[in-house]
């Protein structure tokens, strides 16, 4: 194998572990940010309704915190965060393991068609991968069938 085919399959790989990385470090930031929104407020809820008897407008602020933990929580379930960051970063830390297997010349990748063997590898992954997709996608709007 030349190095021009060795980059190639090199940089295949790259460009799927770069976007299946970035995916997966957003789904964890939304995640992360909504789980944290749901607990905070959550947690001042009752705090906030001390103040019910000394201050009438308490009661509106109290009854919003909880639609807003309604709504992170509905967020949360209904677009899989926590899954979507779970399969992505499965799927990357795959797509590194690969990389550094290539790299190091280890088995498989010690034959002589190492790079076209890297693309097939890398290919089985993403298509793994877009079928779990598309089975959660699917799942998705049967339980929701106002999601489109």
């Amino acid at each position: 194998m030349n190095d021009d085919n060795k980059s190639i399959a090199e940089n295949y790989l790259l460009d799927y572990l770069e976007y299946y990385d970035k995916k997966s470090i957003s789904y964890k930031k939304w995640y992360s940010v909504l789980v944290v929104l749901d607990i905070v407020i959550s947690a001042f809820i009752p705090f906030a309704t001390l103040f019910i008897d000394n201050f009438s407008y308490t009661k509106y602020i109290v009854a919003f915190m909880g639609s807003v933990v309604t709504i992170v929580s509905a967020f949360k379930t209904t677009f899989g965060f926590h899954k979507n960051w779970v399969e992505y970063r499965t799927t990357a830390e795959l797509l590194k393991y690969h990389k550094y297997l290539f790299e190091t010349q280890s088995t498989p990748y010690c034959e002589e068609n190492k790079g076209e063997l890297l693309i097939l590898n890398v290919n089985s992954i993403v298509i793994k991968e877009n079928r779990n997709w598309r089975s959660f996608e699917l799942n998705n709007k049967r339980s929701h069938p106002k999601i489109q």
